[in-house]
């Protein structure tokens, strides 16, 4: 695949499987040598690791949609790396923090590394602060 088509097939992620909760797309694209990595914990698992991700998230933040902000393709095509806005509802517990209905504006970070046209690693960077002020525990110190 050209750059072009792994920076398509990243959107179709981001659009589909998240925002619209389609997971039959995850097995089109995400390799099962899957690797996903956030907050330095290495997780594998395959193209199931990536749903299960998707219907964890969804469970706290059944009504989320992504924008993607920027997608930036090097490394010969196989990298990608997406900015991202995911606006939702807290409506599940998440970090420990119950749910509290507001709506949650994160931004974050990803990179994304594919081989022969498939997702094989993806490290996610949240911006954790921005939901924690969004759901009051942030700021700590008034």
């Amino acid at each position: 695949m050209n750059e072009h088509e792994n920076a398509t097939q990243m959107r179709r992620l981001f659009e589909q499987a998240w925002t619209d909760n389609n997971l039959d797309v995850v097995d089109e694209i995400v390799d099962e040598e899957f690797v996903f990595t956030r907050g330095g914990g290495v997780q594998e698992g395959g193209s199931e690791l990536y749903k299960d991700l998707i219907r964890h998230t969804r469970e706290m933040f059944p009504d989320m949609e992504y924008s993607l902000d920027e997608v930036i393709v090097g490394d010969g095509g196989d990298a990608v790396t997406v900015r991202w806005t995911v606006t939702a509802t807290h409506e599940g517990e998440y970090m420990g923090i119950e749910p509290t209905h507001q709506t949650i504006e994160m931004e974050g970070l990803e990179l994304n590394r594919f081989e022969d046209g498939r997702l094989v690693e993806a490290c996610t960077h949240p911006h954790w602060e921005g939901f924690l002020e969004d759901v009051g525990v942030l700021p700590l110190d008034d």
